[in-house]
């Protein structure tokens, strides 16, 4: 493993879920409402999303 493989595993991010999403994405089935796991699952997506966009070290293709 590189040096750059194991920097990138050490870095973390932040996301904030609501107890409802935490626990659908726990595996806890809500059957009146499958939106929770849905919505935890994008908030997720966006944060990683967001950090790899605007990492300081990616190039902007133009």
């Amino acid at each position: 493993m590189t040096m750059n493989q194991q920097n990138a595993q050490e870095q973390t991010i932040s996301v904030e879920l609501t107890l409802n999403e935490a626990l659908a994405l726990t595996g806890v089935r809500f059957r009146e409402n499958h939106q929770f796991e849905i919505d935890g699952m994008h908030k997720i997506k966006r944060s990683l999303e967001d950090r790899l966009i605007t990492e300081p070290n990616r190039k902007n293709i133009q």
